[in-house]
């Protein structure tokens, strides 16, 4: 089971950054249709989040890192600070920007800048392959 969740986690972020662009691209162009879009893209994320935060509390990377080598001895490491610090507080910040975008978004508005701020972000904190030590393969899984 974990390891199809992290298939899953894995897969929805190729999802969560597809709808992302593509809110950034009607936001900057003011287009119609950018309410379906940032709801399509909240759910994607909050889906994201949850596995995320299962597989946080529950695997070998994340909190169980904290509760076994102290945080000090974290931090210290770049690998294990990554996983159990880096990562999940980017990736919180990510929900909260896409979540306050929907909001505006679904009052009509074009929040460019806060879709554009939680794409950097994603893309600074995403595992990507060519990242020593945390990189994780494109597809995982196919």
């Amino acid at each position: 089971m974990e390891q199809g969740l992290l298939h899953l986690h894995n897969f929805l972020r190729w999802v969560i950054i597809f709808f992302l662009l593509f809110a950034v691209l009607q936001a900057l162009g003011k287009k119609a249709g950018l309410q379906k879009t940032s709801l399509w893209l909240l759910i994607a994320s909050h889906l994201t989040l949850v596995i995320g935060l299962y597989q946080y509390f529950t695997s070998a990377f994340g909190f169980k890192l904290i509760q076994q080598y102290g945080f000090g001895e974290v931090m210290k490491d770049s690998a294990m600070r990554f996983w159990a610090v880096e990562h999940i507080a980017g990736m919180l910040i990510v929900i909260i920007l896409i979540t306050i975008a929907r909001g505006k978004a679904k009052r009509g508005g074009y929040p460019a800048a806060l879709y554009i701020i939680a794409l950097l972000i994603i893309l600074a904190v995403i595992p990507w392959p060519f990242r020593e030590v945390i990189g994780r393969p494109w597809f995982p899984g196919m």
